[in-house]
């Protein structure tokens, strides 16, 4: 396949290492020292699954120069979501779609109302991975587990091709059966753990162990499961059970670094807005306490655009 990866950060470079080792031709869309780092010398993924170095890649940040794709991987941040997606268009021929595997549970939504209904495919992803430097991505732990869902949640020609061809990278492809509770199961974990892992500055596995920090993060997921039930999405009860033994059983080896707790190290933009404000401001509209999730959205708010002096 013809494979565009739009944001080649620390989810769309460790994608599109695996794919391109696959053997499909993968576009990698990137800016900056970046950029221009994967076009001088590739783009190297490093990895305790093994290392990848893709040399020679194709790489540039002109969109109208890459032509008609099969497949465009969406992976950038949530605050640069208008202007991406904007871009994706020359890149969309009548067949193309698109995979969102961005943060929050508003995603398909705003990619939809740029390209139009049925042409986005929803997605949760597994992997903990960020730029280390420019050029080089560092996977750092997670399940390599993707899952869809077409908005209908019916199966479809384009899932079906999703799993094959994550199948063929290596990875685990799902075909999730309902989109919203798909996007919402992974949410209770990634919700807390962006927010109480950003304001302790910890890994969810290192969160867990701590006596102090745990029933923080427990209580932080309890809250998006609240506001869930409270908007009619049927989560599977035990949840938090699952996804707690999820982080006790990787331990350190595979663990999950939240990339709003990595944005904050690094002086970064935050994805506040779109995670814990999401779910702040949907507590208040459902009536759902959210003491844990609101404590961290506005203790983190004066890093919402990033830093000087990290």
């Amino acid at each position: 396949m013809r494979i565009a990866v739009m944001g080649t950060g620390g989810m769309g470079g460790f994608l599109g290492a695996k794919l391109a080792m696959a053997g499909h031709e993968i576009i990698f869309i990137a800016r900056g020292p970046h950029l221009d780092a994967i076009k001088k010398h590739g783009l190297k993924l490093l990895s305790n699954a093994g290392d990848i170095h893709i040399h020679p890649a194709t790489a540039t940040e002109d969109t109208t120069e890459v032509g008609a794709v099969d497949l465009i991987l969406f992976c950038v941040k949530l605050y640069d979501t208008t202007a991406a997606v904007r871009a994706c268009l020359p890149m969309m021929g009548s067949d193309s779609f698109i995979l969102t595997l961005q943060n929050g549970v508003e995603s398909v939504d705003m990619l939809s109302s740029v390209v139009g209904q049925g042409r986005t495919i929803g997605g949760s992803i597994y992997v903990s991975a960020s730029i280390e430097s420019p050029g080089v991505i560092t996977h750092s732990g997670g399940n390599n587990t993707i899952r869809f869902a077409e908005v209908d949640n019916q199966p479809s020609r384009r899932t079906e091709i999703l799993e094959d061809i994550f199948t063929q990278a290596g990875l685990v492809g799902i075909r999730a059966e309902n989109l919203q509770v798909m996007l919402w199961s992974k949410f209770v974990l990634l919700s807390a753990n962006a927010g109480v892992g950003a304001l302790t500055d910890r890994s969810a596995a290192q969160m867990v162990a701590d006596p102090l920090v745990k029933p923080l993060l427990l209580a932080a997921m309890q809250e998006a499961y609240d506001v869930a039930s409270a908007m009619g999405i049927p989560l599977p009860e035990g949840v938090i059970d699952r996804v707690l033994d999820v982080i006790v059983s990787n331990g350190e080896k595979q663990d999950l670094i939240a990339s709003q707790c990595l944005d904050l190290r690094k002086g970064r933009p935050l994805e506040l807005e779109w995670i814990q404000g999401t779910l702040h401001r949907l507590g208040q509209h459902y009536d759902i306490p959210t003491p844990i999730t609101s404590t961290c959205y506005a203790a983190l708010k004066r890093f919402a655009s990033g830093r000087q002096n990290p």
